[in-house]
């Protein structure tokens, strides 16, 4: 079994813009009515998400990974992404890329990307490399 980690930056990245879109809004609907709330709602949200980022709570309790085993891949790529999980023997072919790795499922032509800018280590690449190719067939 490897395990691979994410980078954790990474793999809040979503939930980072969801705080940041979200504290736009509020200020931008709060400005003409309450001035000193709507300056207020950028600081306001920063601290709320370091709490929770820091307490590990909501989404910031999950984990990014990927794992490659001989029944197949796990991955959750970032916070928002439910777990996924592949069988070697769904995937028909498999193409190398220069920032990602492509699986392509047999069932319905699917294309599964792997980016590895999300790997934690860049050197991960090749044990994963490595593994696929024990398992399945390369364009």
């Amino acid at each position: 079994m490897l395990s691979i980690e994410i980078n954790r930056n990474k793999a809040e990245a979503p939930i980072m813009a969801t705080f940041f879109l979200t504290a736009l809004f509020i200020s931008i609907y709060f400005y003409p009515t309450f001035y000193w709330f709507a300056f207020l709602g950028f600081p306001l949200f920063f601290v709320i998400y370091m709490f929770l980022s820091k307490n590990k709570l909501a989404f910031f309790k999950r984990n990014a990974f990927l794992i490659l085993d001989d029944e197949g891949v796990k991955y959750c790529f970032h916070l928002y992404q439910q777990p996924k999980s592949l069988k070697w023997e769904q995937v028909e072919k498999v193409n190398y890329q220069m920032y990602e790795i492509n699986l392509k499922l047999k069932e319905n032509g699917q294309i599964i990307c792997f980016q590895t800018s999300y790997l934690k280590h860049p050197t991960d690449v090749d044990k994963i490399i490595a593994k696929i190719k024990e398992h399945c067939e390369t364009m």
